[in-house]
């Protein structure tokens, strides 16, 4: 599900082409399926086939990104089987990010908002059962950094795209076990998700209706219809009281 049309550098767009993907461990019996697409209140619907391939985030969104899978155990489960030892329970997801855009290798961070483990609970049934998390991936003290170097930049650019794997783990039969590897580039921006209407906010009509961003935070993966009132930028817009 294609969303997002940008004009990037070059380098930017081969990261954004890559789309989300599984990177390694094909075997995996614990499989992530896609970052589904979350309903109003970012309710996340594990059977859902309507997935994001990249997502996008505003250097001022007051939390980080958050991801929201669809996860699937593809044990066997045979006829007579108990589905105990076979379910499994999730722990956690590990986190790495690297920084697709080599004009941030020097960006100075604390190792930790780059490398880590996310505490996330939940038991998926064998035989094919899914379940839906969602958990912050891209912390919001990282996105505040990578905003303050956005900031300094002096071309229409302003942003830059990450490289996010995630990976499950949880445990099985009193055993480890582990998802595959799920590649997903979110992209960090100032601004790139307002739209701002070309008619000020006195000029729009009653009844008008603004798009107010994604259904997690509406600094995330959605656009928010901005208008020019007297006193600056309102977002989201808003028609003068005395047309409602």
């Amino acid at each position: 599900m294609t969303r997002h049309v940008h004009l990037l550098s070059l380098s930017l767009v081969g990261a954004l082409a890559l789309g989300a993907c599984v990177d390694g461990d094909a075997d995996a019996p614990m499989r992530i399926i896609g970052n589904v697409v979350p309903a109003s209140g970012c309710v996340v619907d594990s059977s859902s086939n309507t997935f994001y391939d990249d997502g996008v985030i505003q250097t001022d969104a007051l939390a980080g990104y958050i991801f929201t899978p669809s996860v699937v155990n593809e044990i066997t489960l045979r006829d007579g089987e108990a589905r105990g030892p076979k379910t499994i329970y999730v722990t956690g997801a590990r986190v790495e990010i690297d920084f697709y855009d080599p004009a941030f290798d020097s960006l100075v961070v604390d190792a930790s908002l780059l490398r880590f483990q996310v505490p996330v609970a939940g038991a998926i049934d064998p035989g094919g059962g899914k379940a839906a998390f969602s958990f912050e991936v891209v912390p919001q003290e990282l996105v505040v950094k990578i905003g303050e170097r956005l900031a300094t930049i002096t071309d229409a650019r302003q942003r830059t795209v990450l490289d996010v794997r995630i990976q499950m783990v949880g445990t099985k039969g009193g055993g480890s076990v582990q998802s595959n590897v799920f590649r997903y580039p979110v992209e960090v921006c100032i601004g790139c998700l307002q739209n701002i209407l070309m008619a000020g906010c006195e000029a729009l009509p009653q009844g008008f209706s603004a798009r107010t961003g994604g259904a997690c935070q509406a600094e995330q993966d959605g656009v928010t219809d901005c208008c020019n009132g007297g006193g600056g930028l309102i977002c989201p817009a808003v028609a003068p009281s005395g047309k409602n």
